[in-house]
């Protein structure tokens, strides 16, 4: 091979690996504006389903305060009858 020849592999070598790089640099900074997107997208539906959560909690914990209340006073009243027939 010439000196020639040699020199325009050479360059047509680097010309292809220099389109490579750049095409990986500008898919990196595509592959990040996409991944900055999504995080961003979690966020918000991480906080929407926290706040229905803390919805569901509240609601919970009435029901059970009712619950609750229920069993005391059930309680009270069989207490009341024991009481009574020990009389």
């Amino acid at each position: 091979m010439s000196e020639a020849q040699h020199i325009t592999f050479i360059l047509g070598f680097a010309a292809t690996i220099a389109a490579i790089l750049i095409a990986l640099l500008i898919n990196n900074a595509r592959l990040n504006d996409a991944k900055e997107a999504l995080r961003a997208e979690l966020k918000a539906g991480d906080s929407g389903i926290r706040a229905e959560l803390k919805a569901g909690d509240s609601e919970i914990l009435a029901q059970m305060a009712t619950y609750h209340l229920a069993v005391v006073t059930r309680t009270a009243e069989l207490d009341n009858r024991v009481t009574r027939l020990e009389r």
